[in-house]
């Protein structure tokens, strides 16, 4: 007998038939992935274990960083010392840049100099005056003359070239100076010497090779002792050599009391200096003057001194250079007529 075609089954018919299928089937994978999740959640590290073993890759890359940036300014600062140099080199041997120099406070105490080989300031220094004094007329002019100044390499620094004659016409006045082993007092020009003084010993600090330096007959207090340089014009003069293979540029400003040289270019070498005791004394006279150009002094002693300077490049001493000054006594002045100036 064959079977005639059977119903198909109904809707609750087949909901049982799903409902016993889901209870009679075990399904292990999805179990198996839900352990797997368990235990990787159990393995991960925490986050204090994780920063113990990243700390070194960070230190790495902050370095990494670090050394860029470094590289990006080094080349910025040699672009720009080339064009300084590409542009002394289409100037004079005496260029100028800049204008006159604003009056400011100067510093107290220079700023530390440039590692060797670095572009930036490479010395300053600062003298002192008395304000309101005549000779301070003939300071700030020549300060504002010198304001500026670039020295190319190997070329050689006149301070009588590039200050010029002392006269009236150029607005230089009368003021004291010493002339021998006296002072007067109605010298145009003088109190000059303040200004080459100051920048010789800018020069000195910078390393830069002294050619031709002379000092005063008499020790003046405003000026480091044996470390000076008196200026005459035209003869007595103070030179001295760029020996570096870049330009230096002389700034030079004021204020009411005060003198500052600074030197810009890449220093050479590093300085060192000492200055011996005061020795060989002799004893100082009395005299007695008249005339306008008398100014009544106190006496002092006359003496020696040495002032060594040390060049040193990496480390190592290059030049070893030796600075001997002799000052002569100064007499004791008495004036006999109108009276100049007060005792010193």
């Amino acid at each position: 007998m064959v079977p005639g075609p059977q119903a198909a089954p109904g809707p609750r018919a087949r909901r049982a038939h799903r409902v016993r299928r889901s209870r009679g089937v075990r399904r292990p994978r999805p179990l198996r992935r839900a352990r797997g999740v368990r235990r990787a959640r159990a393995a991960r590290p925490s986050l204090a274990a994780c920063a113990r073993r990243g700390w070194p890759f960070v230190v790495a890359a902050l370095g990494a960083v670090a050394a860029a940036l470094g590289t990006y300014l080094a080349a910025g600062l040699g672009a720009r010392a080339g064009d300084r140099a590409s542009a002394a080199e289409n100037a004079t041997a005496f260029g100028r840049v800049g204008g006159a120099p604003a009056p400011g406070p100067a510093p107290a105490r220079a700023p530390a100099p440039p590692p060797t080989g670095a572009p930036g300031m490479i010395s300053s220094y600062t003298t002192r005056f008395t304000p309101g004094e005549p000779r301070v007329r003939n300071i700030q002019l020549a300060a504002r003359i010198l304001d500026g100044t670039v020295v190319r390499p190997g070329r050689t620094f006149s301070f009588n070239r590039v200050i010029g004659p002392r006269t009236r016409a150029r607005g230089f006045v009368p003021a004291p100076s010493i002339r021998g082993s006296r002072m007067v007092a109605d010298d145009v020009g003088g109190g000059i010497c303040q200004v080459s003084s100051t920048l010789f010993n800018a020069v000195f600090e910078a390393g830069l090779r002294i050619l031709r330096t002379r000092s005063h007959s008499l020790w003046m207090p405003e000026y480091p002792i044996g470390r000076e340089a008196a200026v005459s014009y035209p003869d007595l003069d103070f030179t001295w050599t760029n020996d570096t293979r870049h330009p230096v540029t002389v700034r030079a400003s004021y204020t009411g009391g005060s003198l500052t040289v600074s030197l810009w270019g890449v220093r050479r070498y590093d300085v060192r200096s000492k200055t011996s005791p005061r020795y060989a004394f002799t004893p100082y006279g009395s005299v007695t003057g008249a005339g306008s150009s008398c100014m009544p002094t106190r006496g002092a002693r006359g003496f020696q001194v040495d002032v060594w300077r040390v060049l040193a490049r990496h480390g190592r001493t290059v030049r070893r250079e030796r600075f001997h000054t002799t000052y002569e006594p100064r007499a004791r002045v008495r004036c006999v007529g109108p009276r100049i100036g007060a005792d010193r």
